[in-house]
Formats: structure tokens, C-alpha cells, sequence
């Protein structure tokens, strides 16, 4: 008798939700589900009504909804494909791209012939500057012809050319390696003019073209607000020189790039925690 009280409590709010979406009444399907505990044997059903809610959130440029959506199906069904793509497209629209990530790597799993999820994870591949990653998505993907495609299709050519630009780039790196240590010797035998400590009274970026860290750096200082010059150590020798000096000033061992300069502090790589503590 409970379990059948049960069956016909929980097929209620289904049926009504079930109703509402077909009319795109989205707000009432979220009354209609939210909070309700469902039947072993519901729960899928549940969780596909979900994802089709969120993918219907998602046309409708409701990004809230739809996260709420897709997290309430993934919570009854971790692999319930349309929350998945629902919830990785609308972290990728907010620009929280380690969300989006996630999601997108769950949906690869749940669907691994979905050229749609590979195609998504290869674009933010290439938002991260993840340029091998994302050949690696493209090569395995198989793409609808069309517009998905050409999205391949273009991916695929940024991030081959990006590939090539950073194998070229190795070069400069090795460099300005080269001349932080030539630096550092001549700071420590009294060479070299004498370098004092950094005090510069702003925050500059030294980065290239493509990193996928310098990216992220410069995201992070923009969303704070926090105005910064950019200094690009291939493209500008002068600017190699310079974060050379001040490596071997402040004693900081650099092996490449993001390193950002706050008011004289030197911040190797994409390091968050002391980016925002020196700001």
C-alpha cells in the first residue's frame, strides 16, 4: 500500500511537469520537480524530463534555469546526456571555464560518439591555449556536416597554427632562460650595472602568443578590474631583457611565462592565490 502511494505521489508531479514543458511553461516544470523525491523506478524518467528542461532553458538564453535544471537531473542520473551538454554550454557562456570542463569531460564519457561534446571540449581547449588537447578532441570527433563541421574545421586549423607558432617559440624561451642566467651571474659577481629590487608602481604581464596560463592571467586580472600593460617577451626583446633584470634583481628563478609584475613582486605562472593577495 506504501509503495503504491508512493508510485502514485511521485507520477503526479511528472505528468504535470511533462505537460508544462510541452507548453514551454518552464517555471512551472521547476515547481512541479523541485524538492520532490521520486521512486527508484521515476528517477530516470525524472532525470531525462530534467535534461530536456535544461536544453529547452538553454534555447531560451535562461542560464540560470538551465544550470538549475541540468544539477537537479544530474543529481538523480550523473550521466544524463542532455543536463551534461546543458550544463557544460551555459558554464562555457558564463566563462567559467574549469565548470564547463568538467562537465563537458562527463558528457565525452556518457556519450563517447557525441562529435558535438568533443567539438565542445576541443573549443575550450583552445580558450585555455590546451592546443594538443584540443587536435586530440578534433581527431577523435565526428562531426555532423555543416555548421559543426566548419567549427571543427577551423578549430582544428587555430589550434595546428598555434602548435607550430609554439614549437617555433621554444627558441624564445630558452633565451630569455639564457639571459636571466647570464643576469643572475653578473647581479652576484657585482656586474651588470647592480641591479636593484623591482619597484615598479603598476602590474605588468609578460606573456606570448601562445599561452594558455598568460590567457588565464589576464582573465582573471580583467575580471578584478585591475589595470595592467602587456608585454609580449617574443615579439619584444626588450621586454625579455627587462623581466631578465628583474628576475635576477628580486632572486625569482623564471622558466617561461605568465609572470606577472605587482607594484615590484613577481608572480611566476597563473598563481591565483598570490595575484589576488598582492592585489
Amino acid at each position: 500500500m506504501t509503495s503504491l502511494l508512493l508510485l502514485l505521489l511521485t507520477a503526479a508531479p511528472l505528468d504535470a511537469a511533462r505537460d508544462h514543458l510541452k507548453a514551454g511553461q518552464l517555471d512551472d516544470v521547476l515547481f512541479d520537480l523541485d524538492g520532490k523525491t521520486f521512486a527508484e523506478d521515476d528517477k530516470p524518467k525524472a532525470a531525462a524530463l530534467l535534461g530536456e528542461a535544461a536544453q529547452a532553458a538553454v534555447k531560451k538564453a535562461d542560464d540560470l534555469l538551465a544550470l538549475q535544471f541540468a544539477q537537479m537531473a544530474l543529481k538523480l542520473d550523473p550521466v544524463e546526456v542532455n543536463a551534461l551538454e546543458a550544463a557544460a554550454r551555459t558554464s562555457l557562456k558564463q566563462q567559467q571555464f574549469e565548470a564547463a570542463e568538467k562537465y563537458a569531460d562527463r558528457w565525452i564519457l556518457a556519450d563517447l560518439k557525441s562529435g558535438a561534446a568533443r567539438l565542445l571540449r576541443a573549443e575550450l581547449a583552445v580558450e585555455a591555449g590546451e592546443w594538443d588537447l584540443a587536435v586530440d578532441q578534433l581527431d577523435q570527433g565526428k562531426f555532423a556536416r555543416g555548421p559543426e563541421a566548419e567549427k571543427a574545421k577551423a578549430l582544428r586549423a587555430k589550434a595546428s597554427k598555434e602548435l607550430k607558432e609554439r614549437k617555433a617559440s621554444l627558441t624564445s624561451i630558452a633565451t630569455l632562460e639564457r639571459q636571466i642566467a647570464e643576469a643572475t651571474a653578473k647581479a652576484k659577481s657585482g656586474g651588470g650595472g647592480g641591479f636593484t629590487r623591482p619597484t615598479s608602481t603598476g602590474v605588468t604581464v609578460y606573456t606570448t602568443s601562445w599561452c594558455g596560463y598568460c590567457k588565464k592571467t589576464k582573465q582573471f586580472l580583467k575580471q578584478r578590474g585591475v589595470d595592467f600593460v602587456e608585454k609580449d617577451i617574443e615579439k619584444d626583446p626588450a621586454a625579455a631583457q627587462e623581466l631578465s633584470q628583474k628576475a635576477a634583481a628580486a632572486g625569482v628563478r623564471v622558466g617561461g611565462v605568465p609572470v606577472t609584475d605587482v607594484r615590484g613582486k613577481l608572480v611566476v605562472g597563473f598563481d591565483e592565490k598570490q595575484l589576488a593577495s598582492l592585489l
